[in-house]
């Protein structure tokens, strides 16, 4: 089995971030906290109490993964705080795309389409290189 590939998960109803959490290991191990920190590869200033993820900062991420919750704002202030520190994409939903209601099969939706997304950076040679994509 290969080694989980680490992913900043950002995500506002935490029952959600559960499950895309789930659906995303054991490929991607998935964490959420203080996101120029952990670009840099310093791991959280802080532990933070709602880290849903695994807590495992010994690997830069590979990607910062926005759930639909954030508005373009919120982003562009994630980004702006991350201006000097990010050399990974940004996934971000896609709301014009169908998804189910919320609850089990709205995550499960989600995992498929971010595994998706980041498959086809990795394939064109994208995944190293800061921008935002949608999924």
């Amino acid at each position: 089995m290969s080694v989980p590939i680490p992913v900043i998960l950002c995500g506002r109803a935490a029952y959600v971030a559960r499950s895309v959490i789930a659906g995303l290991q054991p490929e991607y191990e998935a964490g959420k906290s203080e996101i120029p920190s952990l670009l840099r590869g310093d791991g959280p200033p802080v532990e933070v109490a709602k880290n849903l993820g695994t807590k495992n900062y010994s690997k830069t991420p590979a990607a910062v993964l926005l759930g639909a919750g954030y508005q373009d704002a919120d982003i562009a202030a994630m980004r702006e705080a991350c201006r000097d520190e990010s050399r990974v994409p940004w996934l971000r939903p896609d709301l014009s795309k169908p998804s189910p209601p919320l609850g089990p099969e709205y995550g499960k939706a989600v995992v498929q389409r971010v595994k998706s997304r980041l498959e086809e950076l990795r394939r064109d040679g994208k995944i190293n290189a800061d921008g935002v994509y949608f999924f």
